[in-house]
């Protein structure tokens, strides 16, 4: 599939080998020889094929939000649960609740 907005094959974005794109793009290497950078496997097997870049940018950015999401929730746990082991351990019938949980729980 070509194009005519910039880093396509009719319109290279001009490049050197640290200038190079995340993404497919066309470019132009510093001897003139135009270059296709594959950013997805669409591109790799097929140079005309279309570019599903932002497709797989726009699942990254979902996954990477999800991630942080889930990580803000195991610290809250881990501070929940380092609060009540806390009161646990410092209450008067702390070990008899710790061994009943291990019996409820097969632990």
């Amino acid at each position: 599939m070509t194009g005519t907005g910039p880093g396509t094959r009719d319109n290279p974005v001009p490049a050197t080998p640290d200038t190079l794109p995340n993404a497919c793009y066309w470019f132009t290497d510093p001897d003139g020889a135009l270059c296709l950078s594959p950013g997805c496997m669409a591109r790799i097997q097929d140079p005309d094929a279309q570019c599903l870049c932002d497709t797989l940018t726009a699942r990254l950015d979902r996954l990477t939000a999800r991630l942080r999401d889930l990580e803000e929730r195991n610290t809250y746990a881990n501070v929940w649960w380092q609060a009540l082991s806390s009161v646990v351990h410092d209450h008067p019938d702390g070990q008899v609740i710790i061994t009943e949980t291990r019996a409820r729980t097969g632990r």
